[in-house]
């Protein structure tokens, strides 16, 4: 090894900063609460199991990752899988305790939001950016904000309801959907295979 002082200090820079190509880290949540950086306007794939979750936009540019509860003692078995590659994050959460316990992840406001989650409850506001949600079992409720932010709208609950008409009446037999093209920059795609899909202004 020719170098080992300039190997090492590229090891430290992408262990603290995360910002190597393909760097993942794996932890438990400690003390009820997870942080990691993440730059506004950034692509963030969340793949949720099952429980309560709450995604919300701020001002900081970093996941913010917290458990609420009376369950909390029960946060440290939350595995969390942190994996940063080709300028998107993806981050998973699993072991979450399905009883008296929310999970709250801020992400900053400007997001590129994709996030798939098996069953439970999910809620997202104030995230402003393409969002693409798919939700199999349970309740789905999302602030869209205006619907001129949208060039592309796509929802769909396959078993369940749709309320909300900031995008028009749902349509369908089998379930409902409402499909738009507007003049905004933002694409929306969510569907609930069983459950309902709450629209919020």
């Amino acid at each position: 090894m020719k170098n080992p002082f300039r190997l090492l200090a590229v090891s430290v820079l992408c262990t603290s900063v995360g910002f190597c190509q393909g760097a993942q880290q794996t932890t438990n949540l400690q003390h009820q609460k997870f942080e990691a950086n993440l730059a506004s306007g950034a692509s963030l794939r969340l793949h949720l199991h099952e429980g309560d979750f709450r995604i919300v936009g701020s001002d900081s540019e970093k996941i913010s990752v917290r458990a609420e509860g009376k369950n909390v003692d029960q946060a440290k078995q939350i595995k969390i899988r942190l994996k940063r590659l080709d300028g998107s994050v993806d981050l998973k959460l699993s072991h979450v305790p399905k009883k008296e316990l929310q999970v709250t992840i801020e992400i900053p406001r400007s997001t590129n939001l994709y996030a798939r989650m098996h069953g439970g409850d999910l809620s997202v506001e104030g995230v402003v950016g393409d969002k693409d949600l798919e939700l199999t079992g349970g309740d789905l409720t999302i602030q869209v904000g205006s619907p001129e932010d949208y060039a592309h709208v796509d929802l769909s609950v396959r078993f369940g309801d749709i309320s909300g008409t900031q995008f028009g009446d749902p349509k369908g037999s089998v379930g409902n959907s409402v499909r738009k093209n507007g003049n905004g920059k933002y694409r929306l795609h969510v569907h609930v295979t069983a459950g309902d899909l709450t629209l919020k202004s």
